[in-house]
């Protein structure tokens, strides 16, 4: 016999046989279970990641333009206190408006950051108007007055955009968590199909009847020899 039809033999024997076929079947719902649910997660990981890199993007955005416009308010703030406390004290004009250029150029590296993420295109442009105003050496009302509309302008809109970015940031999260629940939802029910479909496969190859065996053929009679027969039929003469 020659090599390949022994190792056909046995591989028909010990490998690709009744009890092979059935372990195939019990195992072939986990399989596709197993490829489905990768496949699945693999699509939904990368909606999720792509989200989780705009999530990213908003979270920083919100920090870095909340501490601006909490850094703008608090100088904004202190300018206040301290301008009140010269008109008390009945200073001289030109104190109060040292004091004020002096708080403005504190706070304008924060309107500049402020416009840099309101405005990311033309920023500069924006900052152009206002670094002109506060940068000279002012002393008159409708100067302090044209900047502070500039600074007010500058703060809504800043509002406005936190306002934008809260909203957009609630939505990716929102969207994330309902990716991760379906992506859940779907690995329970193939989980649960393959324990039914493996449950169905073990009943049905279990309870396939085996097949009767060929019933027995009724013993031949044997035939006594001939000289058995012939002292038989001379003792019956006697």
């Amino acid at each position: 016999m020659r090599f390949g039809e022994w190792l056909a033999g046995h591989a028909r024997r010990y490998v690709w046989n009744r009890t092979t076929l059935v372990a195939i079947l019990l195992v072939s719902p986990s399989i596709v279970s197993s490829i489905a649910t990768f496949a699945i997660s693999n699509s939904l990981d990368r909606r999720i990641a792509r989200f989780a890199d705009e999530r990213d993007t908003l979270t920083r955005n919100l920090t870095a333009l909340d501490g601006q416009v909490k850094t703008f308010e608090t100088l904004q703030l202190s300018r206040g206190a301290f301008l009140l406390v010269l008109n008390g004290s009945q200073a001289d004009m030109q104190f109060k408006y040292l004091l004020d250029r002096l708080f403005r150029q504190n706070a304008k590296q924060a309107v500049r950051r402020m416009a840099a993420i309101v405005h990311p295109q033309d920023w500069q442009n924006r900052m152009a108007p206002y670094e002109a105003l506060v940068d000279q050496d002012y002393s008159d009302a409708k100067t302090v007055r044209d900047i502070q509309a500039i600074e007010n302008a500058m703060v809504m809109e800043a509002g406005a955009q936190l306002t934008a970015l809260q909203l957009r940031h609630n939505i990716v999260a929102g969207r994330m968590s309902k990716i991760e629940s379906l992506k859940t939802q779907i690995s329970t029910v193939l989980a649960s199909l393959t324990t039914a479909l493996t449950i169905a496969i073990f009943f049905v190859t279990t309870n396939r009847k085996a097949p009767e065996p060929p019933s027995a053929a009724p013993p031949e009679k044997r035939q006594r020899p001939a000289s058995a027969r012939r002292r038989t039929a001379d003792g019956r003469q006697l």
